[in-house]
């Protein structure tokens, strides 16, 4: 049989070769098949929600207490006891230290005598000279006579600065018809008031200067016009009989008004002035209107004659101030002319009852002094906070530090690298860890930034410093010791109430920001289904532009292209494996079928357009 078919074989050699590739095709086919593998591609779908989106720096470093104090004793004594041990919480006032107080005892009751001496010194004086007495008594006469003069003086000058508000609003009258003139006025054109004709007659390249200047001319018009027509009906319901309280407010009005009309007149005069200097002087250029000379002249006579008034306003208030000042100074001297008086008549002379004074007033100093001291002994803590360390031994004079104490409030000093340093400002708020401490974490506050950097191996640091937001003698912040080591993270930057998303779910390219989202609305189940490892979907996802804001390591603010509550893929996951291979029943045929056409059983007939074995 294989005779046969290597005879065949070479008889028919470009029909063997076909054969043996059609075999070896189908084999490799029947391989890739076998052994191929599928990709699933599943998404994990979330509801876009609304969170915040915090940026911070850390840094680590270690505490430092706020302040320490040396406690040293003001007078030099023997300490007799020490009330305080190393690590005790103090409070301010706490005794600290017992010293000696015999020596000052003894100077205390030696005082208390003294005093008592200068008392009785004191009590003695009680004889009165006639050429004092009347001395006395010509003061308080003169003191008298000096307060109604300047209640006197204070009534005319009152009625003298009512009587000169005539001439005030007179003037103010002259100044505001003319602003008005100037303002509403059509002189220059019969179709526009001054101010905007004068804009009008500026080149078109200049206007934009020049209105800033004519919008303040009506502003400053219609302000005084206002404050003028206001004094004015307060005036005239006003008269030389009016309260004084009544005419010092006019008085302060009236100053007022001159001051907004003089504020008026010097938009108008700047304006004027503006135009006047800004004007193009060209041979193609038409001279301005000759009333701009007049004007200039009227606001130069105009703020001539405001400077007067506000003068003379202000002058009227600065007389009733200095009368009232006058009153106030004659009754404050009559009433020490009175009491000196009542002293003379009661006891000893000047003379006496000074030298008596003196040394009452001494000793009293002196048992002050002595008391004092005697306090001193016990000595006590300024500040509160903890006893670091103790200088005083018993039975031994205490020397310059008795007992040293650490303030509580401590701070957390880390070093922050240049980038995250020039992130942080004084206030930024803070939370702080300790290594010591492994469930205590803190609230805590910028309170210092160092201006300038240390540099170390070329490296720029910073030294930043936060203070802890917790009150002293808490519970937590009792555990936390100087020295300890600590963590700060320092929060930047924050978006408060924001659509936050994973950054997972922001994809990038080229200039364009986009988020995946379901092409179609997924089911409340399928959302949930997604959650895990994410489920397949029956079309492709599509692009959603959109515009993010502040990010941190984990999340990314969106402004906008999405709303909370819209669908959008947070997660793709990936998975291949083995494709399924399908079994078919198929006929066995030989090789030599192949070639020669027939089945295994017996020889058949030859495929078509071959020939026969030679």
């Amino acid at each position: 049989m294989f005779g046969k078919f290597r005879q065949y074989v070479r008889a028919h050699k470009i029909i063997s070769i076909v054969v043996v590739l059609a075999l070896a095709g189908g084999g490799y086919y029947w391989y890739r098949s076998a052994t191929a593998t599928t990709t699933v591609t599943k998404y994990v779908v979330e509801d876009a929600a609304e969170g915040s989106v915090v940026v911070s720096v850390s840094g680590t470093g270690q505490v430092q207490a706020g302040t320490t104090i040396d406690v040293t004793p003001k007078v030099s004594e023997e300490v007799t006891s020490v009330a305080v041990k190393v690590g005790d919480k103090v409070s301010a006032g706490q005794l600290l230290v017992q010293l000696d107080s015999t020596n000052e005892q003894r100077t205390v009751n030696s005082a208390k005598l003294s005093l008592q001496s200068a008392q009785l010194a004191l009590a003695q004086l009680q004889q009165v000279t006639t050429s004092t007495l009347l001395s006395d008594q010509n003061a308080v006469r003169q003191d008298t006579t000096s307060l109604a003069t300047a209640s006197t003086t204070l009534i005319q000058d009152y009625g003298n600065g009512f009587d000169g508000l005539g001439s005030v609003f007179v003037n103010l009258q002259t100044v505001m018809a003319g602003l008005q003139d100037f303002v509403m006025g059509n002189d220059i054109s019969k179709t526009q008031n001054d101010p905007d004709a004068y804009v009008g007659l500026m080149p078109d390249y200049l206007q934009a200067g020049v209105t800033p200047y004519k919008n303040e001319v009506q502003a400053s018009y219609a302000a005084a016009d206002a404050a003028y027509e206001k004094s004015l009906a307060d005036y005239h319901a006003a008269s030389r009989s009016s309260d004084q309280q009544s005419l010092d407010a006019l008085f302060s009005e009236t100053g007022n008004t001159a001051n907004t009309v003089g504020a008026a007149v010097k938009s108008s005069k700047d304006f004027i002035t503006y135009i006047v200097n800004s004007y193009p002087a060209s041979s193609s250029t038409k001279p301005l209107p000759t009333i701009t000379t007049t004007l200039q002249n009227n606001f130069n006579t105009y703020t001539n004659t405001m400077t007067s008034v506000a003068s003379t306003v202000q002058g009227t208030i600065t007389g009733i101030v200095s009368d009232r000042n006058s009153i106030v100074n004659a009754q404050a001297s009559l009433a020490q002319a009175q009491e000196n008086l009542s002293e003379l008549t009661a006891g000893p002379t000047d003379t006496q009852l000074l030298s008596a004074q003196i040394n009452l007033q001494s000793a009293e100093n002196s048992l002050t002094t002595a008391q004092q001291d005697l306090g001193y002994t016990s000595v006590r803590a300024p500040i509160t906070g903890t006893v670091s360390a103790i200088g005083a031994t018993v039975g031994q004079t205490a020397g310059s530090s008795a007992v040293t104490i650490v303030s509580d409030s401590e701070v957390a000093v880390v070093t922050l690298n240049e980038e995250d340093a020039s992130k942080v400002l004084v206030g930024d708020p803070a939370t702080l860890t300790f290594d010591a401490i492994t469930d205590l974490s803190l609230a805590g506050k910028v309170v210092e930034v160092d201006p300038v950097g240390t540099v170390s191996a070329g490296v720029v640091s910073y030294n930043v410093q936060v203070g802890f937001s917790q009150p002293a003698n808490t519970t937590s912040s009792l555990l936390v010791k100087p020295g300890m080591s600590v963590t700060a993270d320092i929060v930047t930057e924050s978006a408060q109430n924001v659509i936050a998303v994973a950054n997972a779910a922001i994809v990038t390219q080229g200039s364009s920001t986009y988020i995946l989202v379901p092409s179609v609305q997924l089911s409340t189940s399928s959302l949930q289904a997604s959650a895990g490892t994410g489920i397949e979907l029956t079309d492709a996802p599509k692009r959603v532009a959109v515009t993010t804001g502040l990010s941190n390591d984990t999340l990314t603010e969106v402004t906008s292209g999405i709303n909370v509550g819209d669908q959008i893929i947070v997660k793709t996951v990936k998975s291949t494996g083995a494709s399924k291979t399908t079994t078919t029943s198929t006929k066995t045929t030989s090789v030599t079928s192949l070639l020669t056409g027939g089945s295994r059983g017996g020889g058949g007939t030859p495929p078509s357009g071959g020939g026969g074995m030679p």
